[in-house]
């Protein structure tokens, strides 16, 4: 069944959400009211301009409207190598500073609207950490939550963790959010690493890119070559760079494209699992919120994918 909810898309934009807004962005079927970015890939100016930059390049500035997130995570501090994206988010590019007078956890606000205003009828897409939605929970204390569901690129069910053994880096930056938000009774659709590494981005399609003279095609190809060249160092296993945001987009579209199971999850917070994804045995027995993706038919996706990147990047 194919989803037309009212669509948020949480970012921290970041290269693989520079693909996502692109593929969200040039969506028939997706109904997307806003867009949101928070720290995460970058320091909160750089990641919110980053998305900006994207918004605009694709003749969208005002059209969608997009919202300043949180700073830092709820409890910890976040550190930036710059390794996979670049210390400015995408690639090393530096485009120039847009955030004009947007100020951080705007978006919290807007989401809490939303959600009021929409309820059941609102989906929220999570492509960075989930800091912003777990302050959007805390204002609801005394619940019940209006109706709304998310599809979060979040956690590892059954396979290894991307920055341990454990843990995934969306839930790794910011683990007590993740834990309030997998916790909270929301209905979540958790594509993380089990599904989104099986769909790759590799050279052959870059080099396409790469002859286009859009300004969109231009700074994708950049952020992709740096994307690339990380992946082929720090993950020589794979043919390509995993597409984990681009799929968190197709699976609030398209849920059929990820086989789930049902679960309730819960966050590791300390110790050697920190940041880990896993079964919450305190509500074994309970009704599952969270369906667990863990196939992919990724054939289906990336041909969906390429093609409307294609379109759009021209």
């Amino acid at each position: 069944m194919e989803s037309r909810k009212k669509s948020i898309l949480c970012v921290d934009t970041g290269v693989d959400d520079a693909l996502a807004l692109c593929y969200a962005l040039s969506h028939e079927d997706l109904d997307l009211i806003g867009i949101c970015a928070s720290y995460g890939m970058a320091t909160v100016p750089k990641t919110y301009s980053n998305t900006k930059h994207i918004v605009n390049s694709l003749g969208k500035g005002d059209q969608i409207p997009v919202y300043m997130g949180s700073e830092k995570p709820l409890q910890r501090d976040r550190e930036y190598s710059g390794t996979f994206h670049g210390m400015d988010g995408l690639g090393n590019q530096n485009l120039p500073d847009i955030s004009g007078d947007a100020t951080p956890e705007e978006s919290v606000d807007f989401i809490v609207d939303s959600i009021k205003r929409y309820g059941e009828d609102l989906q929220i897409i999570t492509t960075g950490p989930m800091t912003d939605m777990a302050k959007v929970l805390l204002r609801f204390p005394d619940g019940p939550l209006p109706g709304f569901s998310m599809v979060s690129m979040a956690g590892a069910a059954i396979t290894p963790g991307n920055c341990n053994l454990y843990s995934e880096a969306n839930v790794m930056v910011d683990p007590e959010a993740a834990k309030i938000c997998f916790e909270s009774g929301v209905p979540i659709t958790m594509v993380g690493l089990d599904v989104t590494r099986k769909t790759l981005l590799t050279e052959k399609e870059l080099k396409v890119w790469q002859g286009y003279d859009s300004e969109s095609a231009k700074i994708l190809s950049k952020a992709v070559g740096f994307y690339l060249e990380a992946y082929r160092v720090h993950h020589p296993y794979l043919a390509g760079c995993a597409l984990h945001d681009p799929l968190a987009v197709g699976v609030a579209m398209h849920p059929d494209l990820v086989t789930t199971i049902p679960m309730n999850i819960t966050v590791v917070t300390s110790g050697e699992a920190d940041g880990d994804t896993v079964e919450n045995l305190d509500k074994v027995a309970e009704e599952p919120t969270t369906k667990v993706a863990l196939s992919v038919d990724g054939k289906r996706f990336m041909k969906d994918f390429y093609a409307h990147m294609d379109a759009v990047l021209r």
